[in-house]
């Protein structure tokens, strides 16, 4: 006769050992080991602790409690077993629920619910939910910490889930944060280097995919730190980057860049544990295979460190090739790395070229200074940059990213100085490593289709690259002024799958692409791109380029919201009287001059309580030229070396009609030239005289400054109302014409 059914409310514990097919795979006796291991822990704690084991499922079980303060502990106390010198990565979920037990068999919701916190965690880890939670208020012993609200498989509602941080256990990594999207955007003229560096030691241009993969990519996402101590979150990060790093000297290794790996896996949703995760993942990168790896911590004093991977199928999670584990003593992990980057390489048919890892304080450093990098610690940045160089002056990356930060600080002497250091130390040059190097002289040098021409070599290596793609998209924009570039760039990328909530690279991509497309009178394009900006206005560009696409349709309406959106913006990064300052420039460009006065006047009114430039733009904009030839003198006084100041005081002059003043200011910005300029000098006196109707002058000091590194922005050339007097100018028409 079959059981009498019976409900009640318990406690549910399910156990699993992550990677248990993998094991299998590698060794069957020792995986039996690890099961009965397991099997052992969880029979003695729980008859301990009050509860009983319904099911073991293999390499997983079901176990009961009769409150929720037992299970936990019993899971605690099994966790701290498993931890031996054979660690058995194991992970437990718990959860206080309804229950039915019939024919001994248990199911209900708090079986499922418990069945998807466990697959949820990590191994080393127990995880509750915050039912659990709730009946532990009055336990400190018992210490837990929230990971937020997970949506569960067949579980309607979101269920906050909590990490029990009793010492002994492991804990998910803290490295969850995103960089901040609006300091990507002062770093574009010269962010490359993570785009590229990645790729330096390849020893060709040509590399052949691999023969094993037929033409398949492979990524190396971050590691997955299993110590439960987050200050060892940065050998997760070396783990992936100097495996990725090692996989790309290989010529039969097609490797997606650590960069782009890094924040498409940060993606708004976006989980590599998840079937709709590694889907979206394949379709961004073109990876077909992952390394999941993990590392952990073991030993009475935790003074040994094991690494695990497994090279997976993105698609179908399933395990190819488990990678042997690799043991060495927590002080030393590059040793570990070093072994674990050995094995992937080994599942390759060619081994290419074995580098020679950097010290390992050094490269701690390094990766120091790339995570700081988006922050305000400029000067964290720069000593841990010098901190890497000063320990491993044979380590090539420091120096790459050293150069940036001098570039996007206006250090051009000292990138300059750097860069003669570099050729001088690293004399010896693989062809890939040279053109990176002539890529970032010529930048220096200010010679922009140069620049550009190294950077299609790279391009032309991994054009679905997020990171080289986008690159590729703002140097056609800003180097090369070609709209019908930056749009092909665009177009080699699926951007369909982009959520550009979550993703600092997607957004400038977008921008940039409004930008092209609105040079291009696509407004097919601005139309679908505009929703996607609109829904992530986090920068100065992205307000600048969503209101340059309201002014192109003419939408006074959505011109005023979105000046009302920046006025209320928490965090803009800069002040919103930009806005209609800029709004007022956008018509004037489109030649609808009563509107451009429209938005002048709201930009004076906006701009009173600031005085200083913005205040003269904005009278000057509107025709009131005294007015701002005014506000100009005092600020000139403040700032007297400022060329912005000398040369809008020469504009006013020249359309004042005041030849004399306006040559004086030509002859004082030409006084203030320094090195390094990048042709702004001649840019600046190229307006004054336009403005004055030297159009054959005008023309010829725009050439030069383009020669000298004159870049091309939403404020410069065909972007510039005071131009506007050049557009019919045959010279003029001819220089555009050469970068069209």
């Amino acid at each position: 006769m079959a059981d009498k059914e019976v409900r009640k409310l318990a406690a549910v514990m399910f156990t699993d050992i992550q990677g248990y097919t993998a094991f299998v795979q590698q060794d069957e006796a020792a995986a039996l080991m690890k099961v009965a291991t397991h099997r052992k822990y969880l029979e003695q704690f729980t008859a301990e602790y009050n509860g009983k084991v319904i099911a073991f499922y293999g390499d997983g079980s079901l176990s009961i409690y009769e409150s929720a303060l037992d299970a936990v502990q019993c899971g605690i106390a099994m966790q701290k077993a498993y931890q031996g010198e054979h660690p058995i990565p194991v992970r437990i979920g718990i959860h206080v629920g309804d229950i039915v037990i019939k024919d001994e068999t248990v199911y209900g919701d708090g079986v499922n619910i418990s069945s998807r916190i466990q697959t949820s965690g990590i191994p080393g880890s127990v995880y509750i939910s915050d039912r659990v939670q709730s009946e532990l208020a009055n336990h400190p012993e018992i210490k837990t910490r929230s990971i937020g609200k997970k949506r569960l498989k067949n579980v309607t509602q979101p269920i906050e889930v909590f990490v029990v941080t009793n010492e002994g256990l492991t804990t998910p990594s803290l490295m969850t944060k995103l960089p901040d999207l609006k300091k990507f955007y002062r770093y574009i003229p010269l962010l490359l280097i993570a785009g590229i560096a990645w790729w330096y030691f390849g020893p060709n241009f040509n590399n052949q995919v691999s023969s094993i993969f037929n033409k398949e990519s492979i990524s190396v996402p971050v590691f997955t730190n299993n110590t439960g101590d987050p200050t060892l979150d940065h050998i997760a990060e070396m783990a992936a980057h100097w495996i990725t790093k090692e996989l790309s000297t290989s010529s039969d290794a097609h490797v997606v860049s650590y960069e782009s790996a890094s924040e498409m896996v940060q993606l708004a949703g976006l989980s590599l544990d998840t079937p709709r995760g590694r889907k979206k993942f394949k379709a961004l990168s073109g990876a077909v295979n992952i390394l999941d790896g993990s590392f952990m911590l073991y030993g009475d004093q935790n003074d040994s460190m094991v690494m695990i991977g497994y090279i997976r199928d993105l698609e179908t999670g399933d395990v190819i090739e488990p990678i042997k584990d690799v043991r060495c003593k927590s002080a030393n992990p590059m040793d570990c790395i070093q072994e674990m980057a050995s094995k992937v390489k080994g599942y390759w048919a060619s081994r290419g070229t074995v580098l020679t890892p950097p010290k390992y304080e050094a490269y701690k450093a390094y990766l120091a200074a790339k995570k700081a990098w988006y922050t305000e610690d400029t000067t964290f940045v720069f000593n841990q940059l010098n901190k890497a160089i000063s320990l491993d002056a044979e380590f090539f990356d420091p120096y790459l990213l050293m150069l940036t930060h001098f570039a996007n600080y206006g250090e051009f002497q000292r990138a300059a100085d750097t860069l003669k250091s570099v050729r001088k130390k690293f004399s010896e040059l693989e062809p890939r490593e040279d053109n990176i190097l002539k890529y970032y002289i010529a930048d220096v040098e200010g010679r922009n289709i140069d620049t550009y021409k190294y950077y299609l070599k790279e391009y032309e290596i991994e054009p679905h690259d997020l990171f080289t793609n986008n690159n590729a998209i703002v140097l056609a924009l800003w180097y090369r002024h070609s709209a019908q570039e930056a749009l092909r760039f665009y177009n080699d990328f699926p951007n369909d799958s982009l959520n550009i909530e979550g993703c600092t690279y997607c957004a400038v991509r977008f921008e940039c692409a409004m930008w092209a497309a609105l040079d291009l009178d696509s407004m097919a394009l601005a139309d679908k791109l505009a929703p996607k900006i609109k829904s992530a206005l986090l920068t100065s560009f992205s307000y600048s380029t969503l209101m340059m696409y309201y002014v192109w349709k003419n939408d006074t309406a959505k011109i005023d919201e979105l000046i009302i959106a920046a006025k209320l913006h928490p965090n803009l990064d800069r002040d919103w009287q930009f806005l209609p300052v800029l709004a007022s420039r956008f018509f004037l460009i489109r030649g609808d001059v009563v509107r451009s006065k429209v938005y002048a006047q709201k930009a004076i009114e906006a701009c009173l309580p600031l005085k200083g430039r913005l205040l003269g733009k904005s009278y000057y904009l509107h025709g009131q030229l005294d007015k701002a030839l005014q506000v100009y003198k005092e600020e000139i006084k403040k700032h007297p070396e400022n060329k912005d100041l000398h040369a809008e005081i020469g504009m006013i002059y020249a359309r004042q009609g005041n030849k004399a003043a306006a040559l004086k200011s030509i002859e004082q910005l030409k006084s203030l030239k320094k090195p390094f300029d990048y042709g702004v000098v001649e840019y600046f006196q190229g307006r004054i005289f336009a403005l004055l109707g030297d159009f054959e002058k005008a023309t010829s000091l725009l050439q030069e400054s383009i020669s000298k590194g004159m870049k091309f922005k939403l404020e410069t050339f065909n972007h510039d109302p005071d131009l506007m007097g050049l557009a019919a100018y045959p010279g003029y028409v001819q220089l555009m014409q050469q970068f069209k």
